[in-house]
């Protein structure tokens, strides 16, 4: 069985090649309506990015906070959607609920699947390298359209895991 982070980055790129992500929110929302999710934007608690909410038969719920900065809201929406695939595609899940503070306590397995899938599907790997081999982490950040911090942790990621040729 491939490894978690495999899962994660294949998961992701399927999901990108069903919807091309660009770089604001619409294609985010469009894509998670693929698996019947519902999108709302709220302004909510600054300790919380968004969550993600799905009881047997009824529609996932995603809610983000809309008062974080656009590239912050974007990497939590597809980090919500790495829930929504990793619970009802890989796990089967039709129950279950995710909340994710700015904290990283509670960091486990799920969140690890959601912040890969959230990397992969947002900075694809190839054109992440060439991005960051053209203008450094500020012009990837600009590029894609993600925080300098999700740029370094894209970085460590690829470090510990290199992407398959």
């Amino acid at each position: 069985m491939p490894a978690k982070y495999q899962l994660a980055r294949n998961a992701a790129r399927n999901a990108r090649a069903a919807v091309p992500i660009g770089p604001g929110l619409q294609d985010l929302v469009a894509l998670a309506g693929r698996w019947d999710a519902n999108v709302e934007f709220l302004p909510m608690d600054p300790d919380l990015s968004g969550f993600i909410i799905k009881e047997e038969d009824t529609d996932p719920r995603i809610y983000i906070n809309a008062a974080e900065p656009l590239h912050r809201q974007r990497f939590t929406l597809a980090h919500e959607i790495g829930h929504l695939v990793e619970r009802q595609s890989v796990a089967g899940d039709q129950d279950y609920s995710f909340t994710d503070y700015r904290s990283n306590a509670g960091y486990d397995l799920h969140e690890f699947f959601a912040d890969e899938f959230a990397g992969e599907l947002l900075m694809p790997a190839e054109p992440f390298i060439q991005s960051l081999q053209r203008g450094g982490k500020v012009g990837a950040s600009v590029e894609f359209n993600v925080s300098i911090p999700a740029v370094q942790k894209r970085i460590e990621r690829l470090i510990k895991n290199p992407p398959e040729s």
